[in-house]
Formats: C-alpha cells, structure tokens, sequence
C-alpha cells in the first residue's frame, strides 16, 4: 500500500508485488478542499476536488506493470474531526470524484455525472463542501 507517495508503488510494483495506489498528496481527505482560511479545521495539506477528479492510480511509470496494481483508496482519517457533519464536508463531493477515477470513468464526463451525485446527496440531507464555496 504505496500511501507516503506514488514512488513506493512504483517500486514495489516493478519488483513484482502488488500495490495498492493511496498517496497522502492526492487521495486524503483528512487534508484541506481549499485555502484553509475559509475551511474547517483539517489535519493539513490540500487535496482539492479538482486534484482528485485528475488523479491517475496508475501512473505512467506503470505502464507496463498495470498487472501489479490492485487498485486505489482514499483515506479519511478523524483526529480533527468532531461529528458526522464535518466528516461529511470533508468526504463530499471528493469521495464522488474518486470513485470516478476508481472506476475508470472517463474525466470529460464528470460534471454532468456528479451534478447527478450532489442532487442524491442533497435528497439525502449530507452536509458536503458546496462546489461555489470559497
């Protein structure tokens, strides 16, 4: 499980293990969505909706080592988060984006796709991070 970066699943994965694609800079959503001035408390970093809708679990150097990638996961972990609202902001409508790349959707189509997401997430009363919030 390559979480610190990508350079360790790349490694393990061209000696022949089988990885799992989770790197801290792209795919934790204990991070910051925006500048954290307008944000609740967050343990640190930024991972924006935009970062992970663009995130490739396998990347380039993989290429020919695709067979060794088990798949991707995000993390969302709760040392600064108090209640289930918050956990929500923070995991929506990122984990949305990520699912997209989980699943291999093709990235021109996400906007429609989770204008779609956030209507169910509105029926559903979660609390998420609004798309025009600044």
């Amino acid at each position: 499980m390559s979480w610190r970066s990508e350079e360790g699943g790349i490694t393990a994965a061209h000696l022949g293990h089988e990885v799992v694609m989770t790197p801290s800079q792209r795919v934790y959503f204990d991070y910051y969505q925006a500048d954290s001035a307008g944000e609740p408390v967050a343990i640190g970093g930024l991972t924006t909706l935009e970062s992970v809708r663009a995130y490739e679990p396998v990347p380039i150097a993989l290429a020919e080592r695709v067979d060794r990638v088990l798949g991707t996961q995000c993390q969302l972990w709760t040392e600064y988060i108090p209640d289930s609202a918050h956990l929500e902001y923070m995991a929506f409508p990122r984990t949305c984006a990520f699912a997209e790349v989980a699943w291999g959707s093709d990235p021109a189509d996400f906007s429609p796709r989770l204008a779609s997401h956030l209507d169910r997430l509105d029926v559903l009363g979660v609390h998420y991070r609004k798309l025009d919030q600044r």
